[in-house]
């Protein structure tokens, strides 16, 4: 009896529909704020010496729309100041199928001489009339820790101002760039907005609580103070709002689902569906690879992707030499071709470590600092940022190691910062990506990034053009992912920057993060950490690899999300063959329901006496799950979990799929009694289906 949800059903499940009250609210928002004839617009900057709102009221205004497909139209609103031929430019997508608009500022230059100071550039800035105390749920960033993506709630009480921002340049390195306002009840029924900011930089967002209880929220760069060249243009971060009613977890999952329909990659045009891994260090030999992808198909595996990791490369080690991308021919003597070779023939996909933007003294990219303006140095910076060996000197413990990690400008001494914004050295990049990619047969590029680029932005900025580097960095980082997918419509990125460090609405656009934090040590790392990301992105993994073997599905099922990550058992054993293969035909029966809404069952907890459980649901299959764990020092055996999204007045079949035979529950006490967990095991895991008795 299997009660799972196919992969090609996940790729077009869209299972939360948005109300008519939540898409007027929408409307009516959009219609102010951004409107042919609103009154005031939802950004700010300030000019010379006169803040924006004070300015173009006065200024040349121009609204055109052009519906871009079924579901979206564009709409620009232009402003121009008759006196400097600084032009302004808001690009807003509004959708019809969510409750959602988001839009970029394009700023521009259309006079002969330079502009006045350009700074406290906000492409949000926006007031709100909450109708009681606001609370603010956000999460942690990749802090390399258990507390990453830990869930975190703020009340915003009157006189209170809340400022967030990632640190070190990386957009999700401390905090995450996804928010949800619950600003109370309108007549019986919460109400809240989402917002999510694109920009894999350092951005930064305030929220400012006046005494009367009225809430404005700013977001933007972390810093501009620049002036415009003739003909020069910029862009700010991505805005998205998207309005819900209800309770908060409703806004998280229009999210998820607006993530699934509209920002996610698709390669061949067909929506993402996350691998099963099977991962192996780049510093092991191509025999090594080549014998693990024999045995995967020798026992008919449902692996779908391998990877090799760092270290495949130049001479010394790997943290050392990037820059150096000749491939070691002691380890890989016909290159990869072979190993491309025999995971295409069987059917399956490969995927290669590159950091190509970091670049190590005394490789030959190092050399590339004689072109004027390829290569960014760091100048001073902050001795306490600068590791070396891999190594803080302080135990992990120790509150500043989380902040040096975060901030790391340097792994090895006069570590460069390949310049995105030199669109000679971007295209310079670019063709050797290309290259590579064709030379060694790829299918996934993953590009990780280990050091923090803000200080090597502040130290190239002058005076007078503050945040124009990170701007160009930005936009050439864009422009290469965006030429590599258009040249390679196969091609998808694993986004990694020592983990997730990177994770906003632009680059999830194009990019996924197989690898979500360097600290996966151990299941509860993993069960938190899955926890409080499962709000914000429904695509992401574990980065940690379980062995497949009987009697360890506590860590296999821990590190479970819309992909898997792998790891052989030791010996290579027909009978233990069989129980892997049994373990992930498990998995793919309910793989597609991590594309569904997300309900946690259980408070956040990262204790080891603790259960955690949450819900994955369906509606249109009329389908779930239910995933528990009973940590090792639980003296628990059981426990009463309330559903969510279920129809009170229909029966569910109920199915613990290690266990033969199923029960039929009423929705109504599925919802209101709860359903009753076991777990025997300590530590233990389940997974419990269900599916609507038509």
């Amino acid at each position: 009896m299997n009660f799972g949800i196919s992969l090609e059903l996940a790729l077009f499940m869209l299972s939360l529909y948005p109300t008519f009250d939540e898409m007027s609210t929408a409307e009516e928002w959009v219609t102010s704020n951004l409107g042919e004839t609103a009154s005031a617009m939802p950004f700010s900057f300030k000019y010379g010496d006169v803040f924006s709102h004070e300015l173009m009221g006065k200024w040349k205004r121009i609204h055109t729309s052009e519906k871009l497909d079924e579901y979206r139209t564009k709409q620009t609103v232009t402003f121009t100041d008759p006196d400097t031929g600084l032009e302004v430019r808001v690009e807003s997508v509004i959708y019809r199928d969510f409750p959602a608009v988001e839009w970029v500022l394009y700023i521009k230059n259309t006079g002969s001489s330079d502009t006045p100071i350009l700074e406290k550039i906000l492409p949000l800035n926006t007031l709100f009339f909450p109708n009681s105390l606001t609370k603010l749920h956000y999460a942690r960033g990749a802090l390399c820790c258990i507390d990453d993506f830990a869930p975190v709630e703020e009340e915003l009480k009157a006189g209170k101002h809340l400022h967030l921002q990632p640190g070190g340049g990386r957009s999700s390195s401390e905090i995450m760039p996804f928010f949800n306002l619950d600003m109370g009840p309108e007549g019986d029924i919460a109400m809240g907005v989402v917002m999510a900011i694109g920009w894999t930089g350092e951005w930064a967002a305030d929220f400012i609580c006046d005494n009367e209880n009225h809430l404005r929220i700013q977001a933007g760069m972390a810093s501009t103070h620049l002036k415009l060249h003739p003909s020069e243009e910029i862009r700010t971060p991505r805005i998205l709002m998207l309005f819900w009613k209800g309770e908060p977890i409703r806004g998280n999952n229009l999210l998820r689902r607006f993530i699934l329909a509209h920002h996610r990659p698709k390669p061949e045009g067909k929506p993402i569906i996350l691998p099963i891994i099977l991962s192996g260090w780049g510093g092991d030999t191509a025999e090594s690879h080549l014998g693990n992808i024999q045995r995967v198909i020798k026992h008919d595996l449902p692996v779908s992707l391998y990877w090799i990791d760092a270290e495949w490369f130049g001479q010394r080690p790997w943290h050392e030499n990037t820059g150096n991308w000749t491939v070691r021919k002691e380890l890989y003597p016909q290159g990869f071709k072979p190993i491309g070779d025999m995971l295409h023939d069987s059917g399956r996909k490969f995927l290669l470590w590159l950091e190509p933007q970091r670049v190590c003294k005394g490789t030959p990219w190092h050399e590339l600092k004689n072109k004027s303006d390829w290569l960014l140095e760091l100048g001073n910076g902050v001795p306490e940022y600068k590791q070396r060996n891999i190594n803080w000197g302080i135990p992990h413990e120790d509150p500043r190691w989380i902040i040096y990690e975060s901030r790391r400008s340097q792994i090895a001494e006069d570590d460069r910062l390949f310049n995105m914004g030199n669109p000679e050295a971007r295209k310079f990049l670019t063709e050797f990506l290309s290259d590579k990619i064709v030379e060694f047969c790829l299918d996934w590029y993953r590009e990780d990034f280990n050091i923090a680029p803000l200080e090597y932005w502040q130290h190239a900025d002058t005076p007078d053009r503050q945040g124009i580097a990170e701007i160009r960095y930005i936009e050439g980082l864009y422009m290469m992912w965006d030429e590599l997918l258009q040249r390679y419509p196969h091609l998808m990125i694993d986004n990694c920057a020592s983990g997730g460090r990177r994770i906003d609405l632009e680059s999830i656009s194009r990019s996924t993060a197989l690898h979500r934090t360097d600290w996966a040590v151990d299941s509860i790392h993993a069960q938190c950490h899955s926890y409080g990301l499962f709000h914000w992105i429904p695509l992401h993994m574990a980065g940690r690899g379980a062995i497949l073997k009987k009697g360890n599905e506590y860590e296999i099922r821990s590190v479970m999300t819309a992909g898997l990550m792998t790891q052989l058992w030791e010996q290579d054993d027909d009978e233990m063959a069989q129980d892997a293969r049994k373990i992930l035909e498990q998995y793919r029966n309910i793989q597609g329901f991590y594309y569904g809404d997300y309900y946690p069952l259980m408070p956040y907890s990262q204790d080891n006496d603790a259960w955690i459980a949450w819900q994955f649901d369906c509606p249109e299959m009329d389908a779930g799950m239910v995933q528990a764990f009973r940590r090792e020092r639980s003296v628990d055996k059981s426990a009463c979990l309330n559903l969510n999204g279920l129809d009170p007045d229909a029966r569910y079949m109920v199915k613990n799929i290690d266990t033969p035979g199923a029960e039929q529950i009423p929705g109504s006490e599925l919802m209101e009694k709860g359903l009753d967990v076991h777990i025997e095991n300590c530590p233990g895991a389940v997974i419990i289906t269900y599916r609507k008795v038509r």
